[in-house]
């Protein structure tokens, strides 16, 4: 019986993943390109890539209440921004979708997020920002890094470490990505990625008290938070544990951002391709075949795995 009700929540985790495919696609037939991964200018306004898919994902009522001229934070007020139109956006972040959250994951709905002053300073004085919002179980597959990128390349190394969805705008590049720049091959390149969200940090299948409250306001782990586009995956150890450059171990070991990926499903995470389709990855993929199927133009052949 656990098996059956397994079996229909990953199911249900792919058709999520299917939806967005296609969100993703038609957001490319009307302008060109995906989404960017996330961006934020130098007032602090900012969002991630599942604003620009809303309408897509039959979400047009909750688009049409969003401001894009307003961030979604507590502070925004203080900022500078309409407070009205601040109280509006936070409304809408706190709305859960059903096409951001996989069915199998063990975790509350809403959570209060936030980074610490300085984090996102990009020329406003320093403030400590916080937000309540809706988990999304979804996240960008921005690039590899860290220890993961040195095991996965010991012996092919490789100059371009990002995947499709990364950072456009303030500090970031600032063209949109599109199919023609995934050289290796859109069936060959991750677009989203399986990542338990929330502001809860696991190591294996428990919540890490000391990492929660260390990280996890800034999991990006809402699909109306700023960081759920900044996902540059560093691994970690096979226990759940990391320091500052990660591990071996990139599914199902941690949910930490810029960590590993992460769900519920015994044995793997489910992942969408750039060509709309979606697979279900083992946790014992080889590590260069994973970081092949991140990056988009480092000409790799992907074996089985």
């Amino acid at each position: 019986m656990q098996q059956a009700r397994e079996a229909a929540r990953r199911s249900q985790c792919l058709n999520n993943l299917k939806q967005q495919g296609l969100a993703f696609h038609n957001y490319h037939g009307t302008y060109k390109c995906f989404p960017f991964g996330w961006n934020i200018t130098g007032d602090l306004n900012g969002s991630g890539w599942p604003f620009q898919i809303l309408s897509y994902l039959e979400q047009t009522a909750l688009d049409d209440k969003w401001d894009s001229r307003v961030p979604a934070m507590d502070q925004a007020a203080a900022i500078g921004f309409p407070a009205a139109a601040a109280t509006a956006n936070l409304e809408v972040i706190k709305t859960p979708i059903d096409a951001f959250m996989c069915p199998s994951a063990a975790e509350e709905t809403i959570h209060n997020y936030g980074v610490p002053a300085g984090s996102l300073d990009t020329g406003v004085p320093p403030l400590d920002l916080t937000w309540t919002a809706a988990r999304s179980d979804y996240c960008a597959t921005s690039g590899i890094r860290g220890d993961f990128a040195a095991v996965a390349y010991a012996s092919n190394p490789a100059t371009n470490r990002s995947g499709v969805l990364w950072q456009t705008g303030y500090g970031g590049k600032s063209s949109c990505p599109r199919i023609a720049n995934i050289v290796d091959g859109t069936s060959n390149t991750f677009l989203v990625g399986e990542r338990l969200g929330g502001s809860n940090v696991y190591k294996l299948r428990k919540i890490d008290a000391t990492l929660t409250a260390a990280a996890g306001p800034a999991q990006g782990g809402a699909w109306g938070d700023i960081l759920i586009g900044e996902h540059w995956a560093q691994g970690s150890l096979y226990d759940g544990s990391f320091t500052g450059s990660g591990g071996p171990c990139i599914i199902n070991c941690s949910n930490g951002r810029s960590v590993g990926y992460y769900s519920f499903h015994p044995g793997g995470a489910n992942f969408l391709m750039c060509d709309g389709s979606v697979r279900f990855i083992p946790s014992t993929i080889a590590s260069y075949t994973f970081a092949s199927l991140v990056t988009l133009n480092n000409g790799e052949v992907i074996g089985d795995y």
